[in-house]
């Protein structure tokens, strides 16, 4: 009688074993990866104790024992909804551990007790689970994915000593049929002992092979795997965006050199297109996505978004030649000018990618001598074979327009409405796209002034109403954001870009430094593509027909703006006013779209033609930082819906009868019967205590015909070593259950999945 006695301790202490060297195979082996040096008695006391902890919890002997991750992860989700501190410590802690994995290891120091403790839990979680069943092939699995993603996060053998318990572990797993678990226990010991020692010492590597193996890995990692984050160029570094977080502000543009570039012609070279206008600053919604270069796969959506393809009609002028060679440190974007044909780099791992916004980019940072050469065709707008093709273009079929009007045609639903006064007045008489674009252009170009000493925008006013009714003077980024504005108003579809404007000297060479730095808009015409339109005022620009005197506030490329529009009296520039109001002007153009201001602004998001035009306040910006954290909310909602939401299916297909019967055949019969059982009793046929099986069968064939036989033979196999077919038994199953109403069949799935059976 000792013997039967003991089984259920062996039993238990086998489990436990085999739990507590698999979750410290795990641990350890992700902990050497991530802190090495640390101590490892620690997190072996914590693992022995968190699996007792485990292990008492799944020796309960409840039906609903499957409830107990569940209840788990609901408590944890709730007291991450209601703001409990450490689920917050552990989304900190998952993002430091992305860092780590992206080669930067110092994010995950600050959070190195909370991380050692987390892996304890969640290893020691996963090894008492796959103690319990047969899933030895799915701890394998898991001891490799961290043994192989340690080992490449660290590249030290401790990582291989680690796996050691590990390894026990699964020589335990594989000999629990047998119920020989502490049996295999030493065989398992002097196994990992003989491994351990015919381990290869490290020998000496050539530093020839460690490079091809490195070109190799960074191979893989710039045409396959190249998800990381990467930087963008932004105008913030050059000094001409001085606000964080909004446009406007006095410009301090630095010389610090960026380039060397070889053209015969001036050159817009860009750097990032923007789609959305918040009232504050310009985003970039469209590059999410990023697309290899040279991949067949996305060669017609490169033609479409980096216009390789277009103008649809010709003759086109001969591709101009271009050279970058960076002078020093960068982003990741290139510099490129409209509509390349050809690009070829001469620098190492410069693997080239592109996004739906047009930008191009490789998978490193810029460096000083980088150099790339590429060929494009060089359209301007005002040429006369560029309107020529323009006109050739507009009755052509685009199926890329619709695209286009999708994405850049949208504003703020806050913008004024003297705004689109000014943009109605502005193309008043332009007939064609093209025109239009040109008419607005030119308005501002002849009734705005170019300045980079400006005041700060205030706070909560929209910038496009601050600098086309109030200030009326400003720099790139003002330009460019009021005709990107103004054209989208008009119907054409625009983007605000940024780069650098090359300007080459006698030698066809441009020295560009940070005060290069510029931003213009580009605007889509059906089938031509898009053209550069910059409404900056420019001394060098060709359609400008007088050149001003010097300024103190000029650019090295810039000049105030020229002598305005014809008028009866000059217009005398406006004057920089502390308040959103426009200055005094002769212009009657202006007069006619400036009424005389209120006392106080109009708090509507759209004011009437009555009203003043000072710059319209936007939305209360709180806003912003109240979906933040609902946000944040709802992502926990999600993640906690769609957890349960999973725990839940598969609860339901582990207790479904047939897909039962399916992984146990021997059980069959019995899992047939009892679900037979529980559709008679939803028909108030249910077995009494005192029943027999006969008994209950002679009072339930006359509700079901054919009961009688199959009860015979379920107590046939019940109390007799006699085989049965199941196949009668599944049969009066799919019978009834094609009888029982929807709600009957939810019913009895929820009872199975709460644990109740029926016999």
């Amino acid at each position: 009688m000792s013997r039967p006695l003991n089984r259920p301790w062996k039993d238990w202490a086998g489990r436990y074993l085999t739990a507590l060297l698999l979750s410290t195979g795990l641990t350890l082996t992700a902990l050497t990866a991530l802190f090495p040096g640390r101590s490892i008695l620690s997190p072996i006391l914590w693992c022995a104790l968190i699996t007792l902890g485990f292990q008492g919890l799944f020796t309960i002997r409840l039906r609903i024992r499957w409830m107990i991750p569940v209840i788990l992860i609901l408590g944890l989700g709730l007291w991450g909804v209601l703001g409990g501190g450490p689920v917050f410590t552990l989304i900190q802690l998952i993002k430091a551990l992305l860092l780590t994995f992206r080669g930067i290891p110092e994010a995950i120091a600050p959070y190195a007790d909370a991380a050692r403790l987390s892996l304890c839990l969640i290893f020691s979680l996963i090894a008492c689970t796959l103690s319990r069943d047969d899933a030895l092939g799915v701890a394998v699995f898991a001891m490799t994915a961290i043994a192989g993603l340690s080992f490449l996060l660290s590249g030290s053998g401790k990582v291989l000593l680690c796996m050691l318990p590990g390894m026990v572990a699964l020589m335990m797993m594989a000999a629990a049929h047998g119920n020989r678990r502490l049996a295999a226990l030493p065989v398992g010991i002097l196994l990992a002992l003989t491994a351990l020692l015919l381990l290869p010492h490290p020998q000496p590597t050539s530093p020839a092979l460690e490079k091809v193996a490195q070109d190799i890995r960074n191979f893989v990692e710039d045409y396959l795997f190249f998800n990381e984050s990467r930087a963008s160029f932004s105008l913030a570094q050059t000094g001409y965006q001085p606000l964080d977080s909004r446009l406007g502000g006095k410009a301090e543009p630095n010389q610090m050199p960026v380039m060397e570039v070889s053209t015969k012609e001036k050159v817009y070279l860009r750097g990032k297109s923007y789609d959305t206008y918040t009232g504050l600053s310009w985003q970039d919604t469209l590059s999410a996505r990023r697309y290899l270069y040279v991949s067949a796969r996305f060669d017609s959506l490169r033609e479409e978004v980096l216009d390789s393809s277009r103008p649809l009609s010709g003759p086109l002028p001969a591709a101009e030649t271009l050279r970058v060679h960076m002078l020093s440190p960068s982003a990741t974007t290139l510099f490129t000018p409209q509509r390349i044909r050809t690009l070829q780099t001469e620098s190492n791992r410069m693997v080239l990618y592109f996004n739906s916004a047009a930008e191009l980019f490789i998978t490193r940072n810029l460096e000083a001598g980088d150099a790339y050469t590429l060929t494009y065709l060089p359209l301007k707008a005002e040429n006369s074979q560029t309107e020529a093709l323009i006109d050739a273009c507009a009755a052509l079929p685009d199926p890329y327009l619709e695209t286009v009007r999708t994405q850049y045609l949208s504003l703020p639903s806050h913008i004024q409405e003297d705004i689109f006064h000014i943009a109605a007045r502005a193309t008043a008489g332009a007939e064609t796209p093209y025109e239009k674009a040109l008419a607005i252009e030119t308005f501002l170009r002849t009734h705005y002034t170019y300045n980079l000493d400006v005041q700060q925008p205030p706070d909560g006013v929209d910038f496009l109403a601050w600098f086309l009714i109030g200030e009326r003077e400003g720099y790139c980024t003002y330009f460019a954001t009021a005709m990107t504005a103004l054209c989208r108003i008009a119907g054409l579809p625009a983007r605000y870009v940024t780069g650098y404007l090359a300007l080459p000297d006698e030698n066809g060479m441009a020295y560009v430094t940070n005060e290069y730095a510029h931003a213009w808009t580009e605007v889509y015409l059906q089938g031509f593509g898009w053209l550069t339109f910059d409404a900056t005022p420019r001394s060098d620009n060709p359609r400008q027909d007088e050149v001003p005197q010097d300024d103190p506030q000029q650019d090295p490329h810039s000049l105030p703006t020229p002598s305005p529009a014809p008028s009866p009296s000059p217009s005398p520039s406006p004057s920089p006013s502390p308040g959103p109001s426009p200055a005094p002007s002769d212009d009657p153009f202006q007069e006619e779209i400036t009424p005389t201001p209120p006392p106080a602004p109009s708090p509507s998001p759209q004011s009437s033609p009555s009203d003043a035009p000072t710059a319209s306040p936007l939305p209360a910006p709180s806003s912003q930082e109240g979906s933040r954290g609902s946000s944040t909310l709802w992502l926990w909602l999600i993640l906690l819906i769609l957890t349960l939401g999973g725990l839940l299916t598969w609860r339901f297909l582990a207790t479904e009868p047939l897909r039962r019967a399916e992984r146990q055949p021997h059980q069959a019969v019995h899992i047939y019967y009892a679900g037979v059982c529980a559709l008679l009793g939803r028909q108030g046929i249910i077995r009494l205590p005192q029943e027999t099986i006969h008994d209950f069968a002679l009072k339930a064939q006359r509700a079901v015909p054919g009961f009688e036989e199959i009860a015979s033979a379920y107590a046939a196999q019940v109390y007799g070593p006699v085989s049965v077919d199941a196949a009668p038994f599944r049969r009066m199953y799919l019978h009834l259950r094609t009888q029982a109403g929807p709600f009957t069949r939810l019913w009895l799935a929820l009872l199975r999945m709460a644990g109740r059976t029926h016999s």
